[in-house]
């Protein structure tokens, strides 16, 4: 069992890479929606800020060398799948049901995949007892 002080750190890198592939994707956003259109920059900005997203957890947060990377890489575009599909919920229910406004709506639901994610990532993907 890991000590309260790395989980913490741990957290702490976890929002960091969230917060660095997030100015990614809004860069990449603004750069190509001058020249494609709003639609064709999201869809394309996407796959690098995933694929950074993946690497920066797998190696900084959470310090994983194994070198299963194929596993992990199907898990995680599982769990993006999933993690996606709870945040578009949690966004639903909450804006619609309870009727937050929808910016506050996102940010909820935003928090909600982060969590989700962060536990697919410490217990499953890059967790240090799943052999390489």
């Amino acid at each position: 069992m890991e000590d309260r002080a790395e989980l913490m750190w741990r957290i702490g890198r976890f929002g960091v890479v969230g917060l660095v592939v997030m100015g990614v994707f809004m860069g990449l956003n603004a750069l190509l929606g001058r020249w494609m259109g709003a639609q064709a920059a999201f869809l394309i900005s996407y796959l690098p800020a995933v694929g950074l997203h993946f690497c920066l957890n797998k190696w900084w947060t959470f310090g994983c060398r194994r070198t299963d990377a194929g596993r992990q890489v199907a898990e995680y575009l599982g769990m993006v799948g999933v993690t996606f599909v709870v945040q578009w919920a949690v966004f639903t229910l909450v804006h619609g049901y309870f009727e937050v406004r929808p910016w506050l709506a996102a940010g909820v639901a935003n928090a909600a995949q982060m969590g989700l994610s962060f536990f697919l990532m410490q217990i499953r993907i890059f967790g240090r007892h799943r052999a390489a």
